[in-house]
């Protein structure tokens, strides 16, 4: 049964129970609610009066007319429809009509539809079939049997139900100031990353750069900026600018041109991109900043102790990460996290291609090469896939020829690249390079294994990157050996479930023909519990790319929370033991506020040799961005950093600040709603101006937004609270949310003969429309929109079956609670 009580309205919590007590049958009725109440319950025991309850018998009464409407087909969401309906004779609701082109873009099989009338109960014509609709939350729920109905892969949502969006404007930032004194001097650095779009239509306009100034140098650089759009006919993308290669099947480039490739985000059992996870250990309040290709992708400041970086928004699949952590005394370290695809199988008869074209922009050219790439994917059965690729481009041409095997022991994929690269002034270099890589989820011991690659390359093979280099090198008559030419390259990943604990490795191996140096770095550690005290063990080798000096440290870590509390302090201690520094660090963080919005942590460490230091770090994420600060100490040095991150997105209804923002987000519009927060989350809150960002959807896909109405002014109604969309990649969708303001009230009144208002009359106003409805004690909840007037109370059917009492309130409506009122005596309504 459904009252059809308005969502954020607080009603008494005794204000219905004799609804339930009245109660004696359900049933649905195409699919309107049909309830009976017993009378004798709601009789007025002094005067003999009987309230009409009938209105009560249809809890969810459609009236005539269109409803823009949320489809659910067997309980799953498929996407929004115009819904009509129609008046029908001896009926109290509406029929719903459904025209043959609606039910095929519900997924029915229109072959197996006989005896179709649109404007008749589903039924009819499909048997076992029903539909109900809810005009309150807009929704239609629809249940047909699967003999009807179009197969479709689980997850599968109509492209005709992707959202565009709207025309919208963004800016992501990232800025932060690094400042050390160390050996009396003083060395600061600031930092600033953008990532900026505009959304015209079904085009998308981005570009992504970062601002650093040191003591020394000072610049913008321009990681990618480009135009893109989808191409559902083909389930592809459309890319022009400055771009970047698809890293499956070669190493990943920038180009300067145009690319066209496939997005599996569009397929039901797609997965999302991948980028690898920034493990490390800082000794001080140190600042950490990672490049790929000579790009700087991000840079923050870091408290000491392990930091974990997992949100990085890589600039193309494939390509090592370059990591430098400078101290805050100045000791500089750099490091590379192997970023290699795993080997990749495709459903029996998918496909997926690339194809770019434009000129080579690579960080450091001089003479840049014009470069067409192209790779296709093919899914032949269950057990096989098939891959082919080509590079052509200036003095350099390239081949590959590769398979993918699922076997009961994991997923195999082996590929030969022949590559002929012409070097003016130097002939010809030709080579081979054999890849093998290997991906398994051994799902009974939780393990994950994966052989990123192996990679044995010829002498004279040389990459696309690498072979334009040489080139450059070669055109200016300089030696070629300065470019390293790789021989061997192994990464490896691991991740193993060990008792209530997990344990990890990632690491990668690299030699080269022209030089006598290898690399081999790794991570490993081990974190678990024991009776409510967390703890870690770790390792790490890493060789210095400054210096060439091998760097090797463990950490043994314990964690122990304070107290019982829901958001207790933690205590946490740290041994490390390494080749440039030993000692030991204690910390104290936790959080503070409702919802952790302040995050603060105290730190103090002793290393062998190095004396004492000691950090605070401050974190507060508020509804427009997030606020940082770090200061440091010790004997040799001082170092303070702050930091804000956030978003701003720039829209038909003015601008919206959040404190982050994803590739594909979702404007909010809840006219007076202040404090409603969408799905829950801390930071995402309606403003002053009605609107709020959600940060992240899932392109493609269905996302439920819903608000919270909690923190909702009693004088606001959502008339919903939840809504679906499946947005487009890129796309800013809007999703507006009816309210109605109001003044709630709860007023009290009596008749002229001195008995309470009946339980269960309807209260109305001066316009005639609903207002509220007299609960038990005769009190009235209602909301109204003027300071004052006249309401009028209504239990039946005839002149002397209703009466009147005026209202007036001290100060103008509006606010943040429920008022209550006396109004006296309530007329008899003499006037109809």
């Amino acid at each position: 049964m459904s009252l059809n009580t308005p969502v954020g309205v607080k009603t008494p919590r005794h204000s219905m129970y004799p609804l339930a007590l009245g109660l004696l049958l359900a049933s649905d009725v195409q699919g309107v609610e049909q309830v009976e109440f017993n009378p004798a319950f709601f009789a007025d025991r002094a005067a003999g009066l009987q309230v009409d309850i009938s209105r009560f018998n249809q809890g969810n009464v459609v009236l005539p007319g269109s409803y823009r409407a949320d489809v659910h087909l067997n309980g799953q969401w498929i996407g929004r429809e115009t819904v009509s309906f129609v008046r029908v004779p001896g009926q109290d609701a509406a029929q719903m009509c459904l025209a043959r082109e609606a039910l095929q873009r519900f997924g029915v099989s229109v072959d197996t539809v006989t005896a179709f009338s649109a404007c008749t109960d589903i039924a009819t014509y499909l048997p076992g079939a029903s539909s109900r609709f809810d005009s309150g939350e807009n929704r239609l729920d629809l249940l047909i049997p699967q003999i009807y109905l179009v197969r479709q892969p689980r997850g599968y949502v109509d492209p005709q139900h992707w959202d565009s969006g709207i025309n919208a404007a963004f800016v992501r930032y990232n800025a932060n100031t690094f400042v050390t004194q160390t050996a009396g001097r003083s060395l600061g650095s600031s930092y600033l990353g953008l990532n900026t779009g505009l959304n015209l239509g079904d085009w998308h306009v981005r570009h992504n750069g970062s601002y650093s100034r040191t003591s020394t140098a000072a610049g913008y650089q321009s990681s990618a900026s480009y135009v893109q759009r989808d191409l559902s006919p083909w389930r592809s993308q459309l890319v022009i600018g400055e771009i970047y290669t698809p890293g499956a099947l070669y190493d990943s480039v920038r180009l300067r041109g145009a690319s066209l490739f496939s997005d599996d985000r569009m397929l039901p059992d797609s997965q999302s991109g991948f980028a690898p996870v920034v493990r490390g250990v800082a000794e001080t309040n140190a600042r950490v900043s990672v490049r790929q290709r000579g790009v700087l992708l991000d840079e923050v400041s870091v408290a000491p102790g392990p930091f974990v970086l997992n949100d990085l928004f890589p600039t193309g699949y494939g390509g090592d990460l370059h990591v430098t952590i400078t101290e805050a005394d100045g000791r500089m370290r750099e490091f590379i996290v192997p970023f290699a695809a795993n080997a990749n199988l495709l459903r029996p008869e998918h496909s997926r291609y690339s194809l770019s074209v434009g000129q080579l922009d690579e960080i450091g050219l001089r003479h840049r090469p014009m470069l067409m790439q192209a790779t296709y994917q093919r899914g032949l059965n269950n057990l096989l896939t098939g891959y082919t690729g080509a590079v052509l481009g200036d003095d350099y041409r390239s081949q590959l020829l590769g398979a993918a095997v699922n076997t009961p022991l994991g997923a195999l994929s082996l590929d030969l690249t022949h590559a002929n690269a012409r070097l003016p002034g130097h002939g010809a270099s030709e080579g081979q390079s054999v890849q093998l890589r290997y991906s398994k989820n051994f799902a009974d011991s939780g393990t994950h294994f994966a052989l990123g690659a192996y990679r044995y390359s010829t002498q004279g093979f040389l990459s696309v990157s690498d072979a334009a280099h040489v080139r450059d090198l070669a055109i200016d008559g300089l030696k070629l050996d300065s470019v390293s030419r790789l021989r061997d390259r192994m990464d490896i990943s691991l991740n193993q479930s060990v008792g209530s604990g997990s344990a990890y490795l990632t690491g990668s191996s690299q030699n080269y023909w022209n030089r006598t140096n290898g690399n081999l770095t790794f991570t490993a550690g081990y974190s678990g519990a024991w009776r409510g005290l967390n703890y870690t063990v770790s390792a790490q080798r890493t060789r210095d790319l400054l210096s060439e000096r091998v760097d090797k440290q463990v950490d043994f870590t314990l964690s122990l929370p304070l107290g019982s509390s829901a958001r207790p302090p933690t205590l946490t201690t740290t041994a490390y033991h390494g080749d440039q520094s030993s000692g030991e660090r204690v910390s104290l963080g936790g959080s503070l506020g409702e919802r952790s919005e302040l995050s603060y942590g105290f730190s103090t460490s002793h290393a062998r040799g190095g004396g004492n230091a000691s950090s605070a770090d401050l974190r507060y994420q508020a509804s427009q961005g997030v606020l940082s600060a770090g200061y440091g100490q010790s004997d040799a040095y001082r170092s303070s950093a702050v930091g804000i991150t956030g978003g701003v997105v720039a829209h038909s209804g003015g601008v919206t600040f959040a404190p982050e923002l994803g590739d594909t987000i979702g404007i909010v519009q809840a006219p007076d709603a202040q404090g409603a927060r969408v799905n829950g989350n801390r930071s995402a809150q309606i403003g002053k101006s009605g609107f709020a960002v959600v940060p992240h959807l899932t392109p493609y896909r269905q996302n439920v937004v819903e608000l919270d109405p909690r923190d909702l002014a009693v004088d606001i109604e959502l008339k919903t609270a939840s809504q679906n969309v499946a947005p487009r990649a890129g796309s800013v969708v809007k999703l507006p949310f009816e309210t109605v303001s109001g003044q709630a009230l709860l007023i009290s009144a009596v008749r002229e003969d001195g008995e309470p208002l009946p339980f269960g009359a309807d209260v109305f106003d001066e316009d005639g429309a609903s207002v509220g409805i007299v609960g038990q004690g005769a009190k009235a909840f209602v909301r109204v929109s003027r300071p004052r007037g006249r309401l009028r109370v209504k239990w039946g059917g005839l002149l002397e079956e209703a009466c009147t009492f005026d209202y007036a309130l001290d100060t103008p409506a509006g606010g943040t609670r429920l008022r209550q009122l006396n109004a006296g005596t309530c007329k008899a309504d003499r006037h109809g």
